[in-house]
């Protein structure tokens, strides 16, 4: 049997849930399809390649169907899916971050945002930013999510309470570090939509 693009993709995905990003490679990928690495290559060369095809498959699958009628409404429920699709996937949003792949499914998922913004009355410059905006966002939020910590306050409230940090102590911890990652995200998109 020969080996397609698609067997490839998903024995990555195998792959990438197992043993996680920094130890994906194609002889990974290789030996979750008991095959030899040269069937692997010849599908993707490299793993830049196959990372950038792993990236374009999880943003392909973001739902650009059944939205709301009302345009803000629609950029709102494209990125909390754009977010749920990173999500669904071990080191998502690491995986995604820094890869421009420019295939009709990135794009596709951009024109629908862009699109949305225009018909919401921005202007063709800031609806490109704020595109970029809500990218950044969901995919930042997403990394930071995905990143297991064993301390997640860190130092903060320590060096917080040096005196040398006046507006967070201010604010406090709570206010910094306690927020849920859903409470993060839907005030960040709140905002720049707003």
């Amino acid at each position: 049997m020969r080996l397609t693009l698609d067997d490839v993709i998903a024995a990555a995905f195998t792959t990438l849930e197992r043993e996680g990003l920094e130890r994906l490679s194609l002889r990974g990928v290789a030996r979750t399809l008991d095959v030899h690495l040269n069937s692997v290559s010849w599908q993707v060369k490299t793993k830049q390649a196959l990372i950038d095809t792993m990236a374009d498959t999880i943003v392909g699958s973001v739902d650009t169907d059944h939205l709301p009628a009302e345009p803000v409404e629609r950029v709102r429920l494209i990125a909390a899916r754009y977010r749920a699709a990173l999500l669904a996937h071990r080191d998502g949003g690491r995986l995604v971050a820094g890869t421009f792949t420019g295939t009709g499914k990135t794009l596709r998922v951009a024109d629908a945002i862009v699109g949305s913004l225009l018909e919401a009355g921005y202007s063709e410059v800031d609806a490109a930013r704020l595109c970029w905006s809500i990218v950044y966002l969901t995919i930042g939020l997403t990394q930071e999510q995905q990143t297991p910590t064993d301390n997640p306050r860190g130092q903060f409230p320590e060096l917080v309470a040096t005196g040398a940090y006046p507006a967070l102590a201010k604010v406090g911890a709570a206010a910094m570090l306690d927020d849920s990652f859903d409470a993060r995200f839907d005030y960040g998109i709140a905002r720049l939509l707003r």
